[in-house]
């Protein structure tokens, strides 16, 4: 079974500019994601999808291969699951072999871990589920990050076959959110 990341960090950030590359305690934000997945047990292969030449290269340096994705698709009204669709598309994500599995972890929370990655995978596999996304405690589904099976991958609804992993994130958008993050006791 071939699990794969893909972390999209397009370059257009408004509120907070270059948000993806972002400097947390003097690390990149999407480098806290990268080293996430690279500390999962389970992981294969991990790879950024990006219109930023910057970002790609940045997470290039950190161990992620990089993949070049089209202005077309990476505005901010383009939903995160159309950009993922057509990066699986890409030869050079193909050329490595076809998913069965695909993790999608946000570059923008940085409190990402392994363990509740590979505890996504660990549930999705105990279950068969189609997808496994992540959740605050008081159960409100928050974006850190969603694990789906590639053949599950074009439908065009949330599946009943669905779990949840219980990870409280802090999704950075602004400068505050970066400064909370900063000072939080709890991110180490």
């Amino acid at each position: 079974m071939r699990i794969i990341a893909i972390i999209p960090a397009r370059g257009g950030s408004k509120r907070l500019k270059k948000k993806n590359i972002y400097l947390l305690r003097g690390k990149p934000l999407i480098s806290y994601t990268i080293k996430a997945c690279k500390l999962s047990n389970k992981i294969d292969e991990i790879y950024v999808s990006s219109d930023d030449d910057e970002i790609l290269k940045i997470s290039e340096n950190f161990g992620a291969k990089p993949l070049k994705r089209t202005s077309n698709i990476s505005d901010d009204k383009t939903p995160k699951i159309v950009a993922i669709r057509e990066v699986l598309k890409q030869d050079q994500l193909l050329i490595d072999g076809k998913p069965d599995i695909v993790i999608i972890p946000q570059a923008n929370s940085p409190e990402i871990n392994a363990k509740e990655i590979d505890e996504g995978l660990d549930l999705m596999n105990k279950y068969n589920l189609w997808e496994v996304m992540s959740a605050n405690s008081n159960g409100v589904q928050n974006p850190a990050f969603r694990i789906i099976r590639a053949d599950k991958i074009n439908n065009n609804f949330l599946s009943a076959h669905c779990g949840f992993v219980i990870c409280n994130c802090i999704d950075i958008h602004t400068i505050d959110d970066v400064e909370k993050l900063e000072h939080s006791y709890k991110f180490k």
